[in-house]
């Protein structure tokens, strides 16, 4: 992997996303699937421009990167939402963050053992729960911007905002709990599960995060009103505090995800009205710096060899999953939603608007170094890709269509500037 053609090419397509960005949304093309396609075309299924050999040090990279992509994607997203928000929607977002979580988990993996028969009723769970988390790096690229903020109403958003970056740690204990379970036959200790994975790492964890994060943003607010503070330090400061948290708790061996959202939305409670007005630029570049290249190393090393051993399979999966993981759940879930009862068109744009990219990539090679089959890394990519094509050509349309659709109902207007 040539380091330095690949900074090369990233740094280009930054600067050329940066330059066309209005031009590039209205054509409906998320900087993702723009990062994505530059790494398949030079990589080595088209151009062979960079080589890419399938090693433990390209995968360690791609960790590391995901890692920093969703760090920046948290971190934006806290920044982003209202500080209310739970405390107002408490029983919706609960009931869509921890059913939906489990529905998408149960239905993805019945999917995987209808069409993989080859592998065993663990192997499907471990690939459900992989592939689970809605990934707040191609979300924010769908619900913000103006085009977004016209079609779509400010809780809409808002809901799906949260949901993305709670349930990408909350998928932490579900994802080991398959690794368990694969492991059970082997002696493996679902006790042990319990207490260092779910209560430590992950329950433990967004609670230490939560006051390191409510201790960053209380010093923020002291420095600020002291006249310490200068504005064009907001940007370093958001970025120091989410990889504060991100290596903190990966040095504690706690879950750095969960630890990021829970410490960056403590840290976001203290932002005063004067940092907010910086707070969408910052948003911005935090997440342009870090989703082009991860989608962009992405490209490069797509198993397109492992896929068209599949036949047809790949193809069924991606049907599938893009249909009956998420549209089902929430649909099942609307009449227990109080903020989305009986909102139909509402609970269809969300139940489409469930990308899967960036979390399901961490995870996937979490797990590819655990376990001796193959298809953990060859089915979350294969399922990645299509999520980042598919929702990434489809959102502007459909968020017309949704505009479109309710208008003349109370339902849009239910939602509208509200959170």
């Amino acid at each position: 992997m040539d380091a330095m053609t690949i900074i090369f090419f990233i740094s280009l397509l930054i600067i050329l996303v940066g330059a066309f960005f209005k031009k590039i949304q209205n054509v409906s093309i998320t900087e993702p699937l723009l990062a994505l396609s530059l790494g398949v075309i030079l990589g080595p299924a088209v151009l062979n421009l960079i080589q890419i050999i399938d090693s433990p040090t390209q995968f360690y990279i791609l960790k590391v990167a995901c890692q920093f992509t969703i760090a920046m994607a948290l971190m934006a997203t806290a920044l982003r939402l209202p500080s209310h928000i739970f405390r107002k929607n408490a029983t919706t977002l609960s009931i869509l963050v921890i059913f939906g979580m489990l529905l998408m988990w149960v239905l993805a993996s019945g999917v995987f053992y209808l069409l993989m028969p080859n592998l065993g009723i663990f192997e499907c769970l471990l690939l459900g729960a992989i592939i689970t988390p809605t990934d707040p790096v191609v979300a924010s690229t769908l619900i913000t911007g103006k085009k977004a903020e016209k079609y779509l109403p400010a809780k809409l958003r808002n809901t799906l905002s949260f949901e993305a970056g709670v349930n990408d740690g909350l998928a932490f204990p579900i994802v080991f709990l398959a690794l368990y379970l694969l492991n059970a036959e082997g002696g493996g200790d679902l006790g042990n599960w319990f207490v260092k994975i779910l209560l430590y790492e992950s329950i433990l964890c967004a609670i230490l995060a939560y006051g390191v994060g409510y201790g960053c943003g209380y010093l923020l607010k002291k420095t600020h009103k002291a006249g310490y503070l200068n504005h064009k330090t907001l940007l370093s400061f958001s970025i120091a505090v989410a990889l504060l948290l991100l290596s903190g708790f990966e040095l504690l061996q706690m879950n750095p995800v969960i630890a990021v959202f829970a410490g960056g939305f403590a840290f976001a409670k203290d932002i005063t009205a004067n940092e907010d007005l910086e707070q969408e630029r910052i948003q911005e570049t935090m997440e342009r710096i870090t989703t082009v290249p991860v989608f962009f190393i992405l490209g490069l090393m797509l198993p397109w060899q492992d896929w068209y051993a599949l036949g047809w399979t790949p193809v069924l999966i991606v049907v599938l999953i893009l249909l009956l993981r998420r549209l089902p759940a929430l649909l099942i879930l609307m009449p227990f939603m109080p903020q989305f009862r009986k909102k139909i068109y509402s609970v269809l744009i969300m139940g489409w608007f469930g990308p899967i990219g960036v979390a399901a990539l961490y995870y996937a090679v979490l797990a590819k170094d655990k376990v001796n089959f193959d298809e953990v890394w060859i089915i979350p990519s294969l399922v990645v890709v299509a999520s980042t094509v598919v929702h990434g050509l489809t959102s502007v349309p459909l968020e017309k269509l949704y505009h479109n659709t309710s208008e003349g109902t109370n339902e849009r207007e239910n939602l509208e500037n509200r959170t």
